[in-house]
């Protein structure tokens, strides 16, 4: 195998890092609900008192499912870099990807299960391996197929949804899963370890078991696919879009974005809108979000000011992983047991402060090392040697 290493920080795309950074902070806004309360078992628009509901109902608005697409496309990106970069060096991708991906799982599942429930990393491990022999694809055949097998069964499951509510109204109806909203706060609030361990498991098990490891695939894989295609073809290179396709770029997807989320506020909050809000919505505000980022990076000034978040978007894994860790330290049992006990406000104000210490250590770690330390961990594994 010819000599590859990873890539040096100089060489680092800026925009790319600030995109990861971002996302790290919108995604631990939503994680700190699912810390926080039973989040997975509860109808978010009625259970919460009223200033904690007006702060839950903009953060499934602006939040919720609109920065694991960022990533999901990064995460597609990176693997299809990696690809151009190995055969230039005359590696054996597709060894290494799959060794490299084969990591990740095992610290997807360690994470997952020991950790946090709401682990995505599996998905990115199992769905990155599927991806692999999809690589050899043109890039403007990655993109549009991505683009059809994102929006085509979400489409169709949003009419079956409608159709179905108009029938059978009951079906529709948004509700709280009473049996594991009170064994979460249970358990998670008092209970052991093993017993916080084996709860983790049934969490888990309600995401990414039949029916929603389907969903998970049609929301994760089709969009890492179109970050692959996007890498493909250059699409992010720096001049190569310009800033005006950009900003137009920016107001159809937030707008068209926006229309979906705001569904369930403005319309009805009820299982179709709430579907639609948390796939297409999401999906496509991310859009804009990824416009706003490429926009502002080429403002007068702007590494000066995002730089802190870029050092944060360097050391994905180790920030994501920490999030977790702490979220589970403040409200778990078994830590601070402050499991539902405090505010989406207060709890938003503990996202921001720990997300702000994370961007400070992430600026000082990188002072003296190259990568974070579970990046390193995972380069070493990956590579076989020290990168």
């Amino acid at each position: 195998m010819a000599d590859w290493m990873p890539l040096p920080a100089k060489e680092r795309k800026f925009a790319l890092d600030v995109l990861r950074g971002i996302s790290l902070l919108g995604i631990f806004v939503v994680n700190m609900l699912s810390f926080e309360f039973p989040y997975l078992y509860i109808n978010p628009y009625d259970w919460f008192k009223a200033g904690d509901q007006t702060v839950a109902a903009w953060i499934q608005v602006f939040f919720q499912s609109s920065f694991y697409p960022v990533f999901s496309l990064l995460f597609g990106y990176g693997l299809m870099f990696q690809k151009q970069r190995a055969e230039k060096a005359g590696a054996n991708f597709f060894r290494f990807a799959f060794r490299r991906l084969t990591v990740l799982l095992v610290f997807s599942l360690v994470h997952a299960f020991l950790i946090w429930s709401g682990d995505i990393l599996a998905a990115y491990a199992v769905f990155g391996m599927i991806l692999l022999p999809f690589l050899k694809l043109d890039g403007k055949v990655l993109i549009y197929a991505g683009a059809v097998l994102f929006f085509v069964p979400h489409l169709l499951s949003s009419l079956y949804l409608m159709v179905m509510a108009l029938e059978f109204p009951n079906t529709s109806v948004l509700y709280a899963d009473l049996k594991n909203v009170t064994d979460s706060l249970q358990v998670y609030g008092s209970g052991s370890y093993m017993d916080i361990t084996k709860r983790r498991f049934l969490d888990w098990y309600h995401v990414y078991g039949p029916p929603g490891g389907w969903n998970a695939f049609f929301s994760i894989f089709p969009l890492m696919m179109a970050g692959a295609g996007i890498c493909g073809e250059n699409w992010l290179q720096d001049g190569r879009i310009t800033m005006k396709k950009w900003l137009l770029f920016f107001f159809v997807c937030f707008a068209s974005g926006l229309f979906c989320k705001l569904l369930p506020i403005l319309a009805a909050a009820n299982v179709p809108f709430m579907y639609i809000q948390q796939t297409i919505g999401g999906t496509i505000l991310s859009g804009a979000y990824i416009a706003l980022v490429m926009l502002a990076v080429q403002l007068p000034h702007a590494k000066l000011f995002l730089n802190p978040v870029a050092k944060a978007g360097r050391m994905p894994l180790s920030i994501y992983i920490g999030q977790s860790v702490i979220g589970t330290m403040i409200f778990y049992a078994y830590g601070l047991g402050l499991y539902g006990k405090l505010s989406v406000t207060v709890g938003m104000g503990l996202t921001v402060l720990i997300y702000l210490i994370q961007m400070m250590l992430a600026d000082m770690w990188l002072l003296r090392f190259r990568y974070g330390p579970l990046e390193w961990i995972w380069r070493i594994l990956s590579y076989g040697k020290k990168p």
